[in-house]
C-alpha cells in the first residue's frame, strides 16, 4: 500500500467512525454511547478506535464540528450557485433549501445535534454554543437583508423570526415525508407564509345597490 492509499484509508476509517458515532449519539445520547460499541461496528479492534481518537469527548467534538461544518458548507453552496445580483429573498430561499437538504443529507450529524446541550460535556458544550451563535448571526443577517430590502417589517423581531424559521427546519427529521411533496414545494410553502401570513386574504363584499327613492 502506498503512502496516499494509506492516508486515503485513514480518512475513511476516521469519517466512517464519526457517522457511527453520530448515530450513537443521536439515538442513544452520550453517557450510553461507548467507544467499543462504536468500533464494533466500524469492525475494528477496540484500541485502533483510540488511534483516530484520543478519547470519546475528542470524538464527540469532532463529531458536531464536521457536522455543523457540512450542513453550513451546503447551504453556502446553493446561495453561491444564484445567479449574480441575485436579491435577498432569492438567497435566503435558496439558504433554505440548502439547509432543508443538508438536514436530510447529513442525517445521523443532524440527531447528534439535536440531543440536550446539558449532556455534552463542558468543553464541547462550549465550543458547541459558539458554532450555533455563528450560525445564527448568519441567519439573523440574512433576515435583516429582507428587511432591508422591504420583505420584513420594520417592527418584526429578528430573532423571534429567526427562531420561528429555523426551528422548523432544524426538526425536518421528525416530520418531513417525502412521498407528501418535494424540499422546494416545503420550502415554497413556508416562505408564504412568512411573506404573506396565514389569515385569509379580505375579499370586499359588494356594495349594496341604493334603493329608488323615486317610482
Amino acid at each position: 500500500m502506498t503512502k496516499r492509499q494509506a492516508n486515503a484509508t485513514t480518512v475513511d476509517t476516521r469519517e466512517k467512525l464519526m457517522r457511527l458515532a453520530a448515530r450513537a449519539f443521536g439515538t442513544q445520547g452520550y453517557a450510553a454511547t461507548t467507544m467499543r460499541g462504536i468500533a464494533d461496528q466500524a469492525g475494528i479492534e477496540a484500541a485502533s478506535i483510540y488511534y483516530h481518537f484520543s478519547s470519546k469527548e475528542e470524538l464527540l467534538d469532532a463529531v458536531m464540528e464536521h457536522g455543523a461544518q457540512s450542513i453550513f458548507a451546503h447551504t453556502q453552496a446553493r446561495i453561491a450557485a444564484l445567479p449574480p445580483g441575485a436579491g435577498a429573498e432569492q438567497r435566503f430561499r435558496a439558504g433554505l433549501l440548502g439547509l432543508f437538504s443538508a438536514m436530510i443529507k447529513y442525517g445521523d450529524y443532524t440527531l447528534a445535534h439535536g440531543r440536550q446541550l446539558a449532556e455534552l460535556p463542558d468543553k464541547v458544550r462550549e465550543r458547541h454554543l459558539r458554532r450555533r451563535a455563528q450560525h445564527q448571526t448568519f441567519w439573523s443577517g440574512m433576515l435583516e437583508d429582507l428587511r432591508t430590502e422591504g420583505h420584513l417589517r420594520e417592527d418584526i423581531d429578528i430573532a423571534l423570526c429567526r427562531v420561528f424559521v429555523l426551528s422548523t427546519i432544524t426538526s425536518v427529521q421528525t416530520w418531513f415525508n417525502p412521498k407528501k411533496g418535494s424540499p422546494e414545494k416545503v420550502i415554497d410553502e413556508l416562505c408564504a407564509i412568512l411573506f404573506e401570513g396565514v389569515r385569509p386574504r379580505q375579499v370586499r363584499k359588494p356594495a349594496r345597490r341604493a334603493q329608488a327613492v323615486a317610482s
